[in-house]
C-alpha cells in the first residue's frame, strides 16, 4: 500500500510538471514505463482508475529497452508505475524534445558539461581519463567553431572534422564526396583548403592595397598591417604544417610579388608540400576583364624558380592557365633542372612555343626523374617535337606525354616522334606508356610512323591518342590495321622478308558501292600461315587507342577497337595467371606518415 501510494503521488507530480522549453539542454532523455509484475495489477488498475479521475492524461506508453548508454540494464525496472529514463547510445539520434518531461540522467549531464568547458580543460581527451565510448560522446558533443589550433593539437577523429568541413563548406556535404585526393582524410582536407583561403584572400587583399603616394604616418602605418597580416598568415601556415600535403591556389591576382612563395609557401611547409598547382587570374572578372589581372608574372616565375631547388619533397608542380610564354618557361625550366623530386609537370594551357619546349627537353636527360608531362594546349611547333623527340630517344623516366591541341606540330613533328620512341623501344631504353598527340594537324606521313610504332614488339605503349588529325585518311586506317596484325608479318619463315603495313602493296583498298571513301582491306597474300618454324606471334601492348576523327571510315574504327578491346581481355587473363606480375606502387614509407596524430599524454 506505501509502495502505491508513493507511485500516485510520484505519477501526479510528473505530470503536474510543467514542460521545460525548447533547446533545454536537459531535456534529452527517452522515458520508458515499467510495470510490477503478478499482485501489483489490481492496485496498478485502481491507481490507473483514480488517477483518470483527477483529469490528468496519461502518457503514451513507450515499449522498455533491455540496456541503456552504458550497455547496463535499468536499475530501477521494477519499481511499480515508475518512469524509467534509459540514456542514448552514441549512434541514437536524441528524440523530439516534446510531450511528456524528459529524465536525463548524471552521466550524460557530465558529458555534456565536459565538452562545454572543452576551451579551457582539454583532459578528457588524455589517454585512460575516460573509456572509449563516453570519449567518442565528447567528441560527437563538441562545438565545430573552436580554435583550429586547440582542435588541431588535440582532436584526431575524422567524424568530428568531417562535421566541421561540411559545416563550413556545404558543398562538401554532397552525397558519395570523399577526400580522396586529399589523403582520404578529412582533417587534412580541412586545414589544405584552410590554407588556400587563407593565402589567397592575402594574396588579393595585397594587390589591391599596395604601397601608394601619401604621408609618412600613412605610409607607416599602412606597413604596420602589412606587415601584421603576413605575420598572420605565416603563422597560419606553420600551424597547417603538419597537416597539409597538397596545395591548389587558383584565382591568385596577376601581379609581381602577390603571394610570397618563399616565405609563405616552400620555407614553412619544407619537408611537407608534395603537391603545388599555381593558377594567376581573376575570378568572376566578367565585363571588367582587363588581361593585366590574368597570367603568372615573369618575378613570380623566378621567385617560383629559385625556390624549386630546395623542394625535396614537391612531386607534382601544375602551372595551367597562367599565361606563359618561351621567356617564361625558360626560367622555370631553369628551376627545375637542379630539382631532383618533381616527376609531375603540368604546363597545359600556356602559350609556350618551340624556344620553351627545347628549354624543357633539356630536362628530359639522363639525370631526369619526370614521369608525366603535359604540354597540352600551348605553341609548340614542329621544331619543338623534333627537341622532344631527341630527348626521348634517351630519356628512360619519361611514362606519360601529352601534346594534344598544339596544331603547329604538323606531319613532320609528329613522325619524329613517333619513330623516336619506336627506336627508344627497340633499344630497350623508353618506359613511355602512354602518348597524347591528339588535334596536332598530323598527316600520313606521321600516321605510318605511328603505325610503325604501334606494332613494335619491344613497346611499352599502353595507350595512344591521334583524336582529330582528320589527315590521316582511309590509307593510314589501313596502316593502323595492319599493325594490329603483326603476328602475321613475322609468320614468315621462308625468306625472313618483313613486309611493312605502311607499304602501298601491303593493304588494299576494297571497292565499296555506298558513299564515302572505301576503307582499306588488309593484303593476307603477302604474309604465309603459321607452321612448324614461326616466330612467336608479337602483339601491340596499346590497349586504349583514341581515333576519333581521323577519316578512317566506320569499318576500320570498329576493327581497331576490337583490337584493343582483345589487348584489355589478354592482359587481364594473364594478371589472373600470373598475379604476382601486377605491378604496384612504391612510396616512401617515412614521409608519407599516418597523418592521425597520437594521443596526447
Amino acid at each position: 500500500a506505501f509502495r502505491s501510494i508513493i507511485g500516485l503521488r510520484a505519477s501526479i507530480r510528473l505530470n503536474a510538471t510543467p514542460r521545460p522549453p525548447d533547446g533545454d539542454p536537459r531535456d534529452s532523455m527517452v522515458v520508458a514505463t515499467a510495470t510490477a509484475p503478478g499482485a501489483a495489477t489490481g492496485t496498478l488498475a485502481s491507481l490507473s482508475s483514480g488517477v483518470a479521475g483527477l483529469g490528468v492524461a496519461d502518457p503514451p506508453a513507450t515499449p522498455p529497452r533491455p540496456r541503456g548508454y552504458d550497455d547496463e540494464p535499468g536499475a530501477v525496472g521494477n519499481v511499480l508505475s515508475t518512469k524509467v529514463a534509459l540514456a542514448l547510445s552514441p549512434s541514437e539520434d536524441p528524440p523530439p524534445r516534446s510531450g511528456f518531461p524528459y529524465v536525463i540522467p548524471l552521466k550524460e549531464l557530465c558529458l555534456e558539461s565536459v565538452a562545454r568547458a572543452f576551451a579551457s580543460d582539454q583532459s578528457c581527451l588524455r589517454e585512460g581519463v575516460l573509456p572509449e565510448s563516453l570519449r567518442a560522446r565528447v567528441v560527437d558533443l563538441l562545438d565545430v567553431r573552436l580554435d583550429i589550433n586547440l582542435a588541431g593539437r588535440w582532436i584526431a577523429d575524422e567524424a568530428y572534422w568531417c562535421r566541421r568541413a561540411r559545416s563550413r563548406w556545404p558543398s562538401l556535404a554532397r552525397p558519395g564526396f570523399a577526400p580522396t585526393a586529399r589523403g582520404r582524410s578529412w582533417k587534412q582536407m580541412y586545414f589544405e583548403k584552410h590554407v588556400e583561403e587563407a593565402i589567397v584572400a592575402s594574396a588579393n587583399d595585397e594587390a589591391g592595397h599596395g604601397p601608394g603616394p601619401g604621408d609618412e604616418d600613412d605610409d607607416r602605418d599602412d606597413e604596420k598591417k602589412r606587415n601584421e597580416k603576413e605575420n598572420h598568415l605565416d603563422a597560419t601556415v606553420r600551424l597547417a604544417k603538419k597537416w597539409t600535403r597538397v596545395l591548389s591556389l587558383r584565382g591568385l591576382r596577376a601581379g609581381g610579388g602577390s603571394v610570397r612563395l618563399g616565405p609563405t609557401l616552400f620555407e614553412p611547409l619544407a619537408g611537407c608540400l608534395t603537391s603545388l598547382t599555381l593558377q594567376y587570374g581573376a575570378k568572376g572578372a566578367g565585363v571588367r576583364y582587363e588581361p593585366s589581372a590574368f597570367g603568372m608574372a615573369e618575378a613570380d616565375c623566378e621567385a617560383l624558380a629559385r625556390c624549386l631547388p630546395s623542394a625535396e619533397t614537391l612531386v607534382r608542380l601544375s602551372l595551367p592557365e597562367n599565361g606563359l610564354d618561351c621567356r617564361r618557361a625558360r626560367i622555370i625550366a631553369a628551376g627545375l633542372g637542379d630539382n631532383v623530386s618533381v616527376t609531375v609537370l603540368d604546363l597545359r594551357s600556356n602559350a609556350i612555343g618551340c624556344r620553351g619546349a627545347r628549354a624543357i627537353a633539356k630536362l628530359l636527360d639522363a639525370r631526369s626523374v619526370l614521369r608525366e608531362l603535359d604540354l597540352g594546349d600551348n605553341d609548340v611547333g614542329e621544331e619543338g617535337a623534333r627537341a622532344l623527340a631527341r630527348a626521348l630517344r634517351k630519356n628512360v623516366s619519361m611514362r606519360t606525354l601529352s601534346l594534344r591541341l598544339n596544331a603547329f606540330v604538323g606531319d613532320a613533328g609528329g613522325e619524329a616522334l613517333c619513330d623516336a620512341i619506336r627506336k627508344a623501344s627497340v633499344a630497350g631504353t623508353t618506359r613511355l606508356e602512354s602518348i597524347d598527340l591528339g588535334a596536332c594537324g598530323l598527316g600520313p606521313r606521321a600516321a605510318r610512323a605511328a603505325a610503325r610504332m604501334l606494332r613494335c614488339e619491344n613497346s611499352v605503349l599502353v595507350s595512344a591518342s591521334f583524336a582529330g588529325n582528320d589527315d590521316f585518311g582511309p590509307e593510314a586506317g589501313g596502316a593502323f590495321r595492319a599493325a594490329f596484325r603483326g603476328q602475321f608479318a613475322k609468320a614468315d619463315a621462308g625468306d625472313g622478308s618483313d613486309p611493312s603495313p605502311a607499304d602501298p602493296d601491303a593493304f588494299r583498298s576494297s571497292s565499296g558501292s555506298g558513299a564515302g571513301p572505301a576503307s582499306p582491306s588488309y593484303d593476307r597474300s603477302v604474309s604465309k600461315p603459321f607452321g612448324t618454324s614461326a616466330k612467336v606471334p608479337a602483339f601491340p601492348s596499346v590497349r586504349s587507342l583514341e581515333i576519333r576523327g581521323c577519316g578512317f571510315g566506320e569499318e576500320c574504327e570498329e576493327a581497331l577497337e576490337a583490337a584493343v578491346r582483345a589487348n584489355r581481355a589478354r592482359r587481364e587473363a594473364s594478371a589472373v595467371e600470373f598475379p604476382d606480375r601486377v605491378s604496384g606502387i612504391v612510396t616512401n614509407t617515412t614521409f608519407f606518415e599516418n597523418l592521425r596524430e597520437e594521443s596526447h599524454e
